[in-house]
């Protein structure tokens, strides 16, 4: 036997759990089909001379105890913190730290301020809202670094009869109606604006807010979730992540695509690569979404039938994001009611959406195959931070558009993709009037590229979509929620189990504790 396990993907998640199996004393390979480690996590020159964070922007879910483990921060890791920026059409703003995570004294207060030039009876009701969600962190923060839960679990670890109320809310009401409960202007209603949640009147919306709440407030150790942008780009976290895992003797190979995964016996044997070399393993995880790796690296043939129609049915295809990356000639000039800070321009996470009615139109319009025609923007400008990623003078822009069809209704992204980014551009110089003139080129990432560079089904950056009936102990199926699979020796470590997507790295330590757990 070659090696005692082989981890399918140099994602971030894949390299967290490379990195726990390795210390624990597994003879560890990852491969990685791409030049580079990362995954959906990587800094490249996508503009001659400007690099971007291709895929994903920001870190603000990385569990500290991962961080801590991996000594990311001995390292090199530096995260320079973020605010958000809303932006309404009239120039007003709102400027605040995270709303959700909030701390008391004087940061509550500064919040507080900002709320009330809105309206002075949201301002009041903030404290409620941050005791709120400090609640809900509470209450499913410890369940991040553990196997995925029942509901029933859930429940039972709640400390008292106000944490089963606030339980029952969020799985019980839409993230709209709770928000209404506190808050009465149309800004502060749409709590959610920045957020994958979908229609924000679907009932369970509540809970992927409250798990989203939990993972950027929650701390295993004591030390504070980072929030903020990666000097270097995101790529700089996952190579860090790789030099911590080869510290502990894992081995790393890229350009080294894996066709499929050897199962014989009913048990995963290892993995051939595109070139027919075949690696045998005791062991072989796939960083890969559930669909690729079961019904394609896999293939249906060992998957029972059943199984099989039901991984199939897997919601992976709900309205998906883009990224539109941009080489300017100069910042962003906002057209709004004050000057920002030099600070508050390093720092600022731009929000372009001013109502819940603009939210719900751009995620109809997209769930319906159509391209919105007003996008939900959240734009950064890394290098006013980070220098080193565009040449001197100039800038690095990138947008998330937070909801855009997985195939457009009419025509190919390789066809609208152009009118797109059009759109994109249209609706920030609205904001910006001087963002076209600043505007030197652009390089637009679409679902399809997603599919294809990166090996996402549906260009789901999620993996699986954030759904109740596919959260905790469903996601992505209740016969694959801890991790394995029917077949031995083949576990899941990605974004599509539990808790969620984003740059946590809680689905790649649970898998591996799942695997320690079941050596003899």
């Amino acid at each position: 036997m070659d090696y005692d396990a082989i981890t399918v993907g140099a994602g971030h998640n894949g390299l967290v759990n490379a990195f726990y199996l390795a210390r624990a004393g597994l003879r560890t390979l990852v491969l990685e089909s791409r030049d580079r480690v990362g995954g959906s996590c990587v800094t490249e020159e996508l503009i001659p001379g400007y690099h971007f964070s291709t895929c994903a922007n920001v870190v603000w879910a990385l569990r500290p105890r991962i961080i801590s483990d991996m000594g990311l921060y001995e390292r090199g890791l530096v995260v320079d913190s973020r605010q958000f920026l809303r932006l309404l059409p009239d120039g007003r703003s709102l400027f605040t730290d995270r709303l959700a995570n909030a701390g008391p004294g004087e940061e509550l207060a500064a919040v507080q301020r900002e709320i009330a030039r809105f309206s002075s009876a949201d301002a009041a009701a903030f404290p409620e809202w941050v005791r709120f969600l400090g609640r809900l962190t509470r209450v499913l923060g410890p369940w991040l670094l553990q196997p995925a839960p029942s509901l029933h679990d859930i429940y039972a670890r709640c400390e008292d009869a106000e944490d089963r109320r606030a339980l029952d809310l969020v799985l019980t009401h839409s993230i709209a109606r709770i928000a209404d409960r506190f808050f009465e202007s149309d800004t502060l209603r749409d709590v959610g604006v920045a957020a994958d949640i979908g229609d924000v009147h679907d009932v369970g919306t509540g809970l992927l807010f409250a798990l989203t709440t939990a993972m950027g407030g929650y701390s295993e150790n004591g030390l504070p979730v980072p929030n903020g942008f990666i000097r270097g780009g995101m790529g700089r976290l996952t190579e860090l992540m790789a030099d911590a895992a080869r510290d502990q003797g894992a081995t790393i190979r890229t350009n080294a695509s894996v066709a499929r995964i050897v199962v014989e016996g009913g048990r995963a044997t290892g993995v051939e690569l595109a070139t027919g070399e075949q690696i045998t393993a005791g062991r072989v995880i796939s960083n890969a979404d559930p669909k690729r790796t079961l019904l394609g690296l896999v293939g249906p043939v060992a998957l029972e039938e059943r199984l099989r129609a039901r991984l199939q049915r897997v919601q992976t295809h709900a309205a998906a994001g883009l990224k539109l990356h941009c080489a300017l000639s100069e910042p962003p000039a906002y057209r709004m009611d004050r000057p920002l800070t030099d600070r508050q321009q390093r720092e600022a996470t731009l929000i372009l959406a001013p109502d819940r009615a603009y939210r719900e139109a751009a995620w109809r319009a997209a769930a319906q195959g159509e391209l919105p025609e007003r996008p939900i923007i959240a734009a950064f400008i890394p290098s006013v931070y980070d220098p080193s990623l565009a040449p001197p003078g100039r800038y690095t822009w990138s947008a998330y558009v937070v909801w855009a069809p997985v195939t457009p209704r009419r025509g190919t992204w390789a066809e609208r993709g152009p009118e797109m980014a059009e759109r994109i551009i249209e609706t920030v110089t609205h904001y910006a009037p001087n963002f076209r003139r600043a505007l030197l080129d652009h390089r637009l990432i679409t679902p399809d590229y997603l599919q294809q560079h990166l090996g996402l089904t549906d260009g789901n950056i999620h993996h699986v979509d954030a759904i109740p009936s596919q959260l905790f102990r469903h996601r992505p199926l209740e016969e694959l929620s801890d991790y394995g699979t029917p077949i031995g020796g083949l576990y899941l470590c990605g974004a599509g189990t539990h808790p969620w997507g984003e740059v946590s790295g809680a689905p790649g330590y649970n898998a591996a504790q799942r695997i320690l757990r079941d050596l003899p």
